[in-house]
């Protein structure tokens, strides 16, 4: 259905999860496809080997996308080997539980950091790029249902992804003249290494709440990352597309 054949596509996390889905997807698709790694290069040199077989090419390197140094170099890399992206997908990003009473600054700066601080610096440099070049270009920010309706244990996490939500939005009236579409994709639960120990151990309360009766993995989520970033949706841009089998309708 989605063709990015010559295309270039930027992927933040990419070598697991959300990420990775989204890389194989592009690929299959024809992009030539860039993603960041932090820690795991193993996991991200055998991705790229795996979507090798694919029309696209792939290309990773590691960045540490809470830090604005490192982000600009890694975009570098990549307008070199692939030229300025015309598809950029913030998904890099953490999850973890920190209630009001074991909070602390460090928990906090580290989530808004990386969760947040990130979607900025990538979309600010590729947006800046994009207008430059005259690239008709599209943005798709992960956000989650934590941003739509609050997470209890997580408020920082939510905090992140409900400003990614207003952040898209905002910018939607900025690009739209330059022919650039921003969009958020708001998943719920997803049964992902990031995730997986915490459905286990809540996982009936969990499929209680998911109209459709499972949880969704990781290749759920990828198709909407396409359709957002592709021609077919060239009508929507400050829009949330909520693929989490409908436990947003919950609560």
């Amino acid at each position: 259905m989605f063709d990015f054949s010559g295309k270039t596509v930027v992927i933040t996390g990419g070598s697991r999860g959300i990420g990775a889905a989204a890389v194989r997807a592009f690929a299959r698709a024809g992009a030539n496809v860039a993603f960041s790694y932090n820690k795991n290069y193993k996991a991200a040199m055998e991705l790229a080997q795996k979507c090798e077989r694919h029309s696209g090419s792939v290309f990773f390197a590691e960045c540490d996308v809470s830090v604005y140094t490192e982000v600009e170099p890694f975009l570098q890399k990549v307008e070199k080997k692939f030229g300025v992206p015309h598809v950029l997908v913030n998904n890099a990003g953490i999850w973890n539980e920190a209630s009001f009473d074991t909070i602390n600054v460090d928990i906090w700066r580290k989530m808004l950091q990386i969760n947040l601080d990130s979607v900025f610096y990538f979309t600010t440099l590729v947006a800046r790029r994009m207008v430059e070049h005259g690239v008709r270009g599209s943005i798709v920010n992960i956000s989650s249902t934590a941003g739509q309706q609050g997470e209890k244990d997580h408020a920082h996490y939510a905090a992140t992804k409900a400003a990614i939500i207003s952040y898209s939005k905002s910018l939607a009236g900025e690009l739209g003249p330059h022919g650039i579409r921003i969009n958020s994709l708001a998943p719920g639960w997803v049964d992902t290494d990031m995730s997986a120990e915490a459905i286990k151990r809540d996982q009936e309360a969990i499929l209680k709440k998911m109209p459709l009766g499972f949880v969704p993995v990781a290749e759920d989520i990828a198709p909407g990352i396409l359709f957002l970033a592709s021609d077919m949706a060239r009508a929507i841009t400050g829009s949330v597309l909520s693929v989490n089998g409908g436990s947003v309708l919950c609560d």
